[in-house]
């Protein structure tokens, strides 16, 4: 996975083992079960960036920025208008810069300023997800 510029402080996966997600279990390759079409195959370097996407949402600034990301209208906003989150602009600045590193939202500089917008079918990913946990309840 290519790194976008001011990136290689993140950690980045590497390694050839295979692993393989069957219903919600994790089975390594070669362990006998057969793929029915139902399991994934993720690669080592896979199951560290999906690990580096969970932790980024993990914590409720950055899961609060990707939403409103997801609520604008116009698909993108600058740091000002993100910062009502309760911490300061410099902290909501290194927030969207972890989001962009590991690629959910994409930015791009007019001027002074820098606008952020969420990545190519983040939007739609997190829509489902919520979606599916509205209809399974609390």
């Amino acid at each position: 996975m290519l790194r976008s510029p001011g990136c290689q402080d993140m950690p980045t996966g590497n390694g050839s083992q295979k692993g393989r997600w069957e219903g919600d279990v994790m089975c390594q390759k070669g362990a006998g079960s057969a793929c029915d079409g139902t399991c994934l195959e993720l690669s080592a370097a896979d199951m560290v960036w999906w690990s580096d996407v969970f932790k980024t949402l993990g914590d409720p600034v950055r899961l609060q920025l990707l939403m409103k990301l997801a609520e604008r209208s116009g698909g993108e906003a600058a740091v000002h208008e993100l910062a009502d989150v309760g911490v300061s602009a410099a902290t909501v600045s290194h927030h969207l810069k972890r989001l962009r590193c590991i690629g959910l939202i994409e930015s791009r500089r007019e001027g002074r300023l820098v606008y952020y917008r969420l990545g190519a079918g983040v939007r739609a990913a997190l829509m489902q997800i919520l979606h599916q946990r509205s209809q399974v309840g609390t």
